[in-house]
């Protein structure tokens, strides 16, 4: 009787372990893949940013949308981005379809603001846009602040 239960001791210890061990490696497997769906926005929001000439077309100077960008199709430069945001659950694309609902627990914000860097390989200083993207995961409680931010961050020299 006594060794019964003395294996039924090492047994229930050994399982504990084992639960304990699987239950982090599925809590990592779930950060790293909220990490790569938050980082996949940034990438893809950036991407869009960049495809967009800096100069604007009808020569509006300023930051953010000009007279009659209401929506993000109609954004015609880079800097008609600053100050734009996507709650989360509204989530879209370039062409505004919807994004999967995983990636809906995210928000995505942009700002976009001239800079001057050294750049020695251009030959000194160069003024450009700073184009940020910060992709914001809501905490567990509304309005609280308790979630996690990634931003991703590119400097865009002025064209010539």
């Amino acid at each position: 009787m006594l060794e019964v239960l003395i294996a039924s001791a090492i047994l229930s210890f050994a399982t504990l372990g084992l639960v304990q061990a699987v239950s982090s490696g599925q809590s990592q497997t779930l950060d790293a893949l909220r990490r790569a769906r938050a980082t996949a926005l940034a990438d893809a929001m950036l991407e869009e940013v960049l495809s967009k000439p800096d100069a604007d077309p009808e020569g509006a100077t300023g930051f953010g949308p000009d007279t009659g960008e209401v929506t993000r199709a109609a954004f015609d430069n880079r800097d008609d981005y600053h100050g734009y945001t996507q709650a989360a659950g509204e989530l879209t694309g370039p062409d505004g379809t919807a994004y999967p609902t995983p990636y809906q627990r995210f928000e995505v914000g942009v700002t976009v603001a001239t800079e001057t860097m050294d750049i020695a390989a251009l030959g000194g200083e160069q003024a450009g846009l700073r184009i940020t993207v910060t992709v914001t995961e809501p905490g567990t409680t509304p309005g609280s602040g308790d979630g996690r931010t990634w931003t991703v961050t590119r400097f865009v020299p002025e064209s010539e």
